[in-house]
Order: structure tokens, then C-alpha cells, then sequence
């Protein structure tokens, strides 16, 4: 087949997976200085980081949930896994995952066919805290000793193929040692989106580099053979331990590619999102058993309103990135006939600013529109059938945190408790539709229908329910007062209903 053939099949497929979600591109939202704020991924910013309507609908039917998470969607990154309050924190709020990007490769084997595991002592403690917590940790292995280096002098950079029988090894001796009673790691993330290139990031940031620039695929073939190489010897070591695509960063759709300037006909290059293609392309659909990326959303300067044009995604349109990008993820995953992998959202946050210290970050109203994004995420994981969404992080990136400078909590941190104590164990049902200008999902817990709600427009939108419901709260948990006529805003509602 030719490149054009093949780009054909490959669109017609990611069509069909993504349906009624493919729409034009949101504009940005001005800030109140007149001024475009940032709301696109771009390799640079991302790795420099530590009228009123009536309308009536009947009720829903209890019916079987079309989808019951295997486990708990919720998660949080941390920088350290320990007595600093971090841990309980994600605990009290309901999250089942933790994720740390810790196991440093460099530091266990600096000799080659020599392990220092005492480098891991203090990660060791971390990983014991969580089992304690009964927390599930995916783990993140990265950068690559000097000896093993295929970019000399770059840690970041992977292991070069003369090498990769040694990687192999590492990682089942790794994945012996920790998957197991007391430390209990089941979740292997190989690398930290690994879809960037050396050349564009310094050599030891705790993320990328394995892309390859002037590659068709950006360097996704040679990921294939890393996989092809530890696949096994992971499986060897246990059975029952998942390797997991390394986080990749998919930095603008390559099947829709966005105009570097709206209007300008100029299109930005996209070939380092075929990086899981290039993996696809080269067989590596054997040797993995999940797949992690990471989707980001950008403040639009107002209540409730988010986008990222990289991916023409926006509030008003699509709802969170993580939808686009897992219909991209799952439309490869249909071309080239590979089943049974999962997804999983492993960074996902509401970015602001280009540090998160302006004004406008620091304001009510960005504080509001990351808890109402927040509940919307958790919702769309559920429906999008993701394994888990980890939420970055605990004390942020560039406004992202759930706790302020005093660890205290934050709005944020109170919507993704609510969410978890409102959603564990629903299973989705469908969406709501019924509602011109309200985004709405159905879910069944214990036999009940369980409804969000929330405005799609920004408008104030006056519904009327067929029935009363048995309980209503808002965003954070606090109950509201249960009526048939309901007003939906931009913040999102739980609604409860009897049998």
C-alpha cells in the first residue's frame, strides 16, 4: 500500500472511532488584557515543568451499566511518596492510583551488569508507604546510564541497540524485585513521553527523549524493539506485571493537523505524534500490555472555559483532550487490528499561564474553572473506559495543584474527592442528550441512576425532571436543594435517584 493509501485507511478508521467528536477548532478566549492566552501543547512548554431553555425529559430506566471500571479511575502524581501528608491526602480523597517517576536506571546499574540497589533506598521506602496505603503505583523507568546510552551524554535518550539485552535484564531484575510482597509494583511505565527528541530537551529531564527527528515515525519502529526486548523478561519475572507505553506526550493530531496561526494555511508538523504508529507499524502490539498519554488542557481566562487547539478540543465543543486523544489512540488500535490493550491518562491537568504565578492564575475564578475541569475530567475517563486518569499533581505544575504552599486543600482537591465518593462503583451508562445547551452523563450506581450535569455553553439552562430526585449537591460535595425544576450551570451537579 502507498504512504497516501495507507494515510487514507488510517483517517477513514479514526473517523468511524471518533464519530460526531470531530469539530472545527475553538478560538482562543481572550484574557481580560485583551491578549491570547497560551492554550496549546508545544514541546517547549510541556517539558520545562517540575438565555435560559426549557426542556423535559423522562427518567432513565435502571438498566445493566454498559461500563463498570475494572478499578478505580482516580489518581494522583507525587513528587515523593511519604510523611509529608501527600500520601494521606490522596488517600482521603478517594484515589486509588499513584504515580511516580523515580526508578532511575543510571543510578542502579552507573556499571554495567552491576546493580546498586541501595541507590533505590529511599525510593524503596516511598513504594512501602504506598503498599501500606494499599495504594497501586505506576512506576516510571528512565534515563539510561552513560554505557547504555544511545545519544552520548544524553540520560534521557534510550538504550542503543547493542544494549538493549542489558535494559532486558535490568528490567526483569527489577520488576523481581518490586512486583512482589512488600513493595507490590504491577504498573511498569517504560520511559516518560518518549515521543520527544533528545536535541530539544536538556539530557536530564525527568521526560522524553527518545524521539528521532527526520524519522517518519519520530522514532516509534526502534521504541517497538525496546518493547520486543523487555516484553518478555518482565513477563518472565511475573506473569501478572503490566509494561505500559511511556506516557507519550502526543503534541498535536496528525490526522487534523492545527494551522500554526488561524487563518495563516500553514499547518504545524505532527510526525512526533506517530510515534505510537511507528510502534504499531514495527509488530510492537505484542509486547505491551497498556498504553499511557498524557492530556493537557490550557485556562481560557474565564469561568469554565479551557481548550487546546492542537487538538481542536475546547469546553463548549468536545469536552477535556484526554477525549480526542484516546479516540486518536483507539482509532491505530482498529487499523492495525491490536485488542485487548488499555488506556490509561497518566498527566492530565488544567494548565494556566506560563508558570502559573500571574494574576489571573492566582484568581477565584481559575481556582473554580480547575475544579469544575476536574469533575468533567473524571466523568469523560469513566466514559471513555480508561484504566485510570492521574491527575498533575498533587502540588501542581504551572497552576495545576490540588493543595496550596501549605499543603492545605484547595476547590480542586474538593471536587476530585466528591467525585470519587460520587462515582466509585457507577457504571456509565450514556450520555445526556436530552437537554439543548447541557452536557450531561448517566451513570447506575447500585441500581440507581446517578446523573452529572453541567452547562455546555456557559448559559444558565432551566430544566425539568419527570421526577423528583432523591438527592442533589454540587461540585464539591454540598447538598442543594432537591427540586424537579433545576437551573445548570458551568458547575457541574450530582443528581441522585431512587430506584
Amino acid at each position: 500500500m502507498s504512504k497516501l493509501g495507507f494515510w487514507v485507511v488510517l483517517t477513514i478508521a479514526v473517523i468511524f472511532v471518533v464519530g460526531c467528536n470531530a469539530v472545527a477548532g475553538p478560538t482562543p478566549v481572550p484574557t481580560q488584557s485583551g491578549q491570547d492566552l497560551p492554550n496549546t501543547e508545544s514541546v517547549q512548554e510541556l517539558t520545562s515543568r517540575p438565555g435560559p431553555a426549557s426542556t423535559r425529559s423522562p427518567l432513565p430506566v435502571p438498566t445493566q451499566a454498559s461500563y463498570l471500571p475494572i478499578l478505580p479511575v482516580w489518581g494522583i502524581e507525587l513528587y515523593y511518596i511519604g510523611g509529608d501528608g501527600g500520601l494521606d491526602l490522596v488517600k482521603q480523597a478517594g484515589a486509588y492510583w499513584v504515580r511516580r517517576n523515580a526508578l532511575i536506571w543510571s543510578d542502579v546499574e552507573p556499571v554495567e551488569g552491576e546493580r546498586d540497589w541501595e541507590a533505590l533506598a529511599g525510593l524503596e521506602a516511598e513504594l512501602l508507604a504506598a503498599a501500606a496505603q494499599v495504594q497501586q503505583v505506576i512506576l516510571v523507568v528512565r534515563s539510561t546510564p552513560e554505557w547504555a546510552q544511545s545519544t552520548p551524554g544524553s540520560l534521557c535518550s534510550p538504550p542503543s541497540p547493542e544494549k538493549l539485552s542489558a535494559f532486558a535484564d535490568f528490567m526483569k531484575d527489577v520488576v523481581q524485585r518490586y512486583s512482589i510482597p512488600p513493595y507490590n509494583v504491577q504498573y511498569w511505565e517504560i520511559g516518560n513521553e518518549p515521543d520527544i527528541a533528545p536535541e530539544l530537551t536538556p539530557s536530564d529531564t525527568p521526560f522524553g527523549c527518545w524521539g528521532k527527528t527526520g524519522d517518519p515515525y519520530y522514532g516509534g519502529e526502534y521504541y517497538a524493539e525496546i518493547l520486543r526486548a523487555i516484553y518478555p523478561q518482565v513477563k518472565s519475572a511475573n506473569p501478572q506485571a503490566q509494561v505500559l507505553i511511556g506516557g507519550l506526550l502526543l503534541n498535536c493530531d496528525p490526522i487534523n493537523p492545527p494551522e500554526t496561526k488561524p487563518g495563516s494555511g500553514e499547518f504545524k508538523d505532527c510526525v512526533p505524534s506517530r510515534y505510537l504508529e511507528g510502534v504499531l507499524a514495527k509488530g510492537g502490539g505484542d509486547f505491551f500490555d497498556g498504553i499511557s498519554y498524557h492530556a493537557y488542557d490550557y485556562y481560557g481566562g474565564k469561568l469554565g472555559q479551557y481548550s487546546n487547539s492542537n487538538w481542536s478540543s475546547a469546553w463548549n465543543l468536545t469536552g477535556p483532550t484526554l477525549i480526542a486523544k484516546a479516540d486518536y489512540i483507539r482509532g491505530l488500535l482498529t487499523l492495525y487490528g491490536i485488542q485487548g490493550k488499555f488506556l490509561i491518562n497518566t498527566e492530565s491537568a488544567i494548565l494556566c499561564g506560563q508558570d502559573g504565578n500571574e494574576p489571573y492564575c492566582q484568581a477565584e475564578e481559575y481556582q473554580l474553572t480547575k475544579a469544575y475541569y476536574l469533575a468533567q475530567v473524571y466523568v469523560s475517563a469513566i466514559a471513555e473506559q480508561l484504566m485510570g486518569n492521574i491527575w498533575y499533581s498533587l502540588t501542581g505544575w504551572r497552576g495545576s495543584g490540588l493543595v496550596d504552599n501549605t499543603i492545605k486543600p484547595n476547590e480542586a482537591y474538593q471536587a476530585l474527592k466528591n467525585s470519587a465518593t460520587q462515582l466509585t462503583k457507577a457504571g456509565f451508562v450514556k450520555q445526556i442528550t436530552e437537554y439543548g445547551g447541557v452536557r450531561g452523563y448517566a451513570f447506575e450506581r447500585a441500581g440507581a441512576p446517578l446523573w452529572v450535569l453541567w452547562s455546555l455553553d456557559g448559559a444558565n439552562h432551566t430544566i425539568t425532571l419527570d421526577g423528583l430526585p432523591k438527592s442533589t449537591t454540587d461540585v464539591f460535595g454540598a447538598p442543594m436543594a432537591v427540586s424537579q425544576d433545576l437551573t445548570v450551570t458551568l458547575a457541574p451537579i450530582y443528581l441522585e435517584f431512587s430506584k
